[in-house]
């Protein structure tokens, strides 16, 4: 009897020994994958580091959105996932198609919430909205039970179970570029519009979350498959330009947007309230091959190469709904000389990080939710492929005007600062009457208050 209890306890010993270097291998290999998710047998394996409880969901192609694991980080025992990317990529079709990532929203124990995008499996708790908010007068304590993190937000103590999200699959024409001529400014003008995107353009998560004073804007990457776009546009000579004259180019684009929920209370004006959280993600560009697109007086907008799916479109409206609150306008100074001078020149090209030479962002509006919207995009340097956008505007000026575009700030990553995301849309005018493009569904316009002088 003896002999057999000491067998089982050397039996006992040695599977909590295996298991905690099985352990101990799994948390070496995940530390080691700083850019890339280990999978085993099918599933994600996460090492979750930070304090605090967290959900990890996905949305699926029908709108749900599917939670897969809800927990406390613990950076000592790994996390494993299934993830249901097979949803997306059953019947890709003939496009250029980035499958969403899955994301991970968290609370962490001094207060900071957070919507990641995951892309590793070093998953790290270290960024986010301060529910502490500013230093102000408290005008009411938290519900019973409430947790309090000794600011103005209090987060119900079962906010991962009362946390609830909605999915949109929208598949439309978004304007990529664009500009506005105004008020008799340009004599003349001549243009350059070239985009080309293939394998070395990313995809972004673009993550707003809206609360009082607070609007945190951040992506977070999935390089795109499939076929190549390529758009040359540009007109036959110089153009002449009476009054006003407009330009859109639009692509047809599948995007996904996603509305989450927290439930909170404001100790400030003493009512509860939802924290909104809103993401986007480009996950297909139909439109695909090649494609030169030429504009002159005598003949108009034509085509001289068109080679593929779901050609690109010029029109004289955009399909714009928005542009972000959150954009800083830049405006330059165009002296009446009776000389040709370069308005704006925009150009994006791969790179070995995000930055204002390789990211744009595509203004977008859906639902009335309380973050402006954008699709997000990077070109990087990834094998032999090749992504540019080249937009370049020279103009001959009647009078004095100003040559304007914006730029969102966005925070990527937990280190690295902000990045000023150029909008690829212009406006030029003499500062008279600023009305930039309008919805023309809604009547809605642009707003370019506060312009920075350049």
């Amino acid at each position: 009897m003896f002999m057999v209890s000491n067998r089982l306890l050397i039996i006992v010993l040695s599977l909590i020994i295996l298991s905690w270097g099985i352990i101990s291998v799994l948390n070496c290999i995940v530390i080691m994958s700083e850019n890339s998710i280990t999978r085993i047998l099918s599933y994600d394996v996460y090492r979750i580091e930070g304090s605090g409880d967290y959900i990890i969901y996905y949305p699926l192609p029908n709108g749900s959105i599917k939670v897969l694991k809800k927990g406390k980080a613990n950076s000592f025992f790994p996390v494993f996932v299934k993830v249901p990317r097979e949803e997306w990529t059953r019947i890709p079709g003939k496009a250029l198609y980035a499958p969403p990532t899955p994301l991970i929203l968290y609370v962490t124990r001094d207060g900071k919430l957070g919507v990641k995008s995951i892309t590793s499996s070093r998953i790290k708790f270290d960024d986010g909205l301060d529910l502490k908010g500013n230093q102000i007068q408290i005008k009411s304590a938290c519900p019973k039970g409430w947790i309090d993190f000794g600011g103005r937000y209090c987060l119900s103590p079962k906010w991962s179970l009362q946390f609830n999200a909605e999915a949109k699959v929208l598949d439309e024409w978004v304007s990529i570029m664009g500009m506005k001529i105004e008020n008799k400014t340009i004599e003349r003008m001549d243009f350059d519009w070239d985009l080309v995107l293939s394998r070395s353009a990313y995809s972004y998560w673009m993550i707003g979350i809206d609360v009082g004073p607070f609007t945190i804007p951040f992506v977070s990457r999935k390089h795109l498959e499939g076929w190549v776009l390529s758009i040359s546009y540009e007109p036959i000579g110089p153009l002449s330009i009476n009054n006003t004259w407009e330009r859109y180019l639009s692509v047809r684009v599948e995007y996904l947007v996603i509305h989450s929920r927290v439930p909170a209370y404001d100790k400030l004006v003493g009512k509860r309230i939802w924290i909104e959280i809103t993401q986007t993600y480009p996950i297909k560009i139909h439109s695909t091959g090649d494609y030169t697109i030429w504009e002159s007086p005598a003949r108009g907008i034509y085509f001289t190469e068109s080679k593929g799916d779901n050609p690109p479109r010029i029109t004289t409206t955009p399909n714009i709904w928005s542009i972000s609150k959150e954009v800083k306008w830049k405006r330059k100074l165009i002296n009446s000389t009776g000389h040709w001078v370069g308005a704006i020149l925009v150009k994006k090209h791969p790179a070995n990080s995000f930055s204002l030479g390789s990211s744009l962002s595509i203004p977008i509006d859906y639902g009335g939710f309380p973050s402006s919207l954008s699709l997000t995009a990077e070109f990087r340097k990834y094998m032999n492929a090749v992504s540019i956008i080249l937009y370049s505007v020279d103009v001959k000026p009647r009078k004095s005007c100003y040559a304007m575009y914006s730029v969102l700030d966005v925070k990527v990553g937990e280190s690295e600062p902000r990045v000023a995301v150029p909008l690829v849309f212009s406006v030029i005018t003499d500062d008279e009457t600023l009305t930039p493009p309008c919805n023309s569904k809604t009547g809605l316009c642009i707003t370019t208050t506060n312009p920075e002088q350049s």
